[in-house]
């Protein structure tokens, strides 16, 4: 295989899958997928490594995989961190400005300042961003630079991760013979890979429901903002059916993708179908089951997850600034009506959050399971394009932990 410098791979170590993408730009610099690779993940529980073996065969299955399609050798792979184990939070920190006018290097020295702080002595940061500023107690500042003050007074938002678990990531991609480019959060990745522009910046929810866990993202005004998740997924909607019916996993899960609707359609509730029982005591090989009763497990299950996302958005303290737009991505979000079901529960205007911006030239479709890894790629292009169009300086310092720091210079990050 053949070594490239201009392609990008991602790495999206889920609960149920690990995705392994590979993409460069065409000759009209267009993304493209060239590889892409896929394997049932073993060895991670609720986005973290639980056994580094069975968790690293599970990776270089999937690499292997892409790289076999891409016909390259992946040398460098940037890799997702769930966004259970992923926490986001706001900090203000302010500086006296010595020269008259501030200066990018009082960003840098700004942030810097912000890492000595004792909650990041055993945190990895993430995702760094500065999403507001004030000079002299003037809010509303949009661009400091060049501007007079004597005081710059900053919001970061910052996303960090346990050193620990941020280790064990590392450790169990490096097993692989694989260097780690950047670690990005789940959570912003979903986000970067479904939202359009637009939507960032009027203000919009991402709620990415995976296998085990279910995230809440917001951005707004062209930044990212706030993120939560909780330990609850489409894993748990396939147990319950699977125990409704004393069928098995496998077959309840084949049952979800195939007839799970969120809503009731009255026409279709006496449907039924057949399916091998795993109850065994009265010698029933299969079980009846029918669409009315699936429903009544479906819709349920689909609210709760709906009840938590209106309150983690009503506590987020961002509730104003999103103009009730919600886009649904990971596996569950095609369930049947799920959008439906959405704008009727919460009042907001509903989507599927496909991911956008690339083109395949393999034999698959791209879903919104693929968002995290897209979003992945999407947000090391991004960087790329703006580092060739501004001859961007790296203004962290190389004492600090970062993996991923946005640069404020660059006018957006999508």
């Amino acid at each position: 295989m053949n070594s490239a410098s201009k392609y990008v791979a991602s790495l999206d170590i889920g609960s149920s899958k690990i995705c392994c993408i590979v993409a460069n730009k065409d000759d009209n610099d267009i993304n493209q997928i060239i590889g892409l690779g896929y394997n049932k993940a073993k060895g991670v529980t609720n986005g973290i490594i639980s056994d580094f073996r069975l968790a690293s065969e599970s990776i270089l299955s999937a690499i292997s995989e892409a790289e076999k399609q891409a016909n390259k050798k992946i040398e460098k792979i940037n890799i997702s961190a769930s966004s259970k184990i992923v926490n986001t939070k706001l900090f203000n920190k302010k500086i006296n400005i010595i020269d008259e006018r501030i200066k990018d290097e009082n960003i840098t020295e700004t942030l810097n300042l912000l890492m000595t702080d004792p909650y990041f002595q055993d945190r990895q940061v993430l995702h760094a961003a500065p999403i507001s500023y004030s000079i002299d107690g003037a809010n509303g500042i949009e661009n400091p630079i060049d501007m007079y003050g004597s005081v710059l007074d900053i919001d970061f938002i910052v996303s960090t991760i346990g050193v620990n678990h941020y280790k064990n990531y590392i450790e169990c991609v490096s097993k692989c013979n694989i260097d780690i480019d950047q670690v990005i959060f789940s959570g912003l990745a979903a986000g970067i890979s479904v939202l359009n522009d637009k939507e960032i910046t009027i203000g919009s929810a991402v709620l990415e429901i995976g296998a085990t866990t279910t995230s809440l993202s917001i951005f707004a005004k062209g930044n990212f903002l706030f993120s939560e998740a909780i330990n609850f997924g489409g894993n748990n909607l396939t147990d319950s059916i699977a125990r409704f019916f004393n069928i098995s996993f496998d077959e309840a899960e084949k049952i979800k993708i195939m007839h799970a609707s969120a809503i009731d359609h009255n026409s279709d509730n006496e449907i039924s179908f057949e399916v091998p029982s795993i109850n065994f005591d009265n010698n029933e090989k299969f079980v009846q089951i029918s669409k009315r009763d699936l429903h009544t497990i479906i819709k349920p299950f689909l609210e709760n997850i709906l009840q938590w996302t209106k309150l983690v958005i009503n506590k987020s303290g961002y509730e104003k600034l999103i103009s009730k737009q919600l886009i649904i991505t990971g596996g569950c979000s095609q369930l049947d009506g799920f959008t439906v079901l959405t704008k009727n529960y919460l009042d907001f205007e509903t989507r599927i959050g496909f991911p956008k911006e690339f083109k395949i030239n393999l034999d698959s479709n791209l879903s919104p399971s693929h968002a995290v890894a897209l979003g992945i790629i999407q947000s090391i292009f991004k960087v790329k394009d703006q580092e060739k169009k501004k001859d961007l300086r790296n203004h962290v310092s190389k004492k600090n932990k970062f993996t991923f720091f946005r640069n404020w210079m660059s006018e957006r990050f999508f």
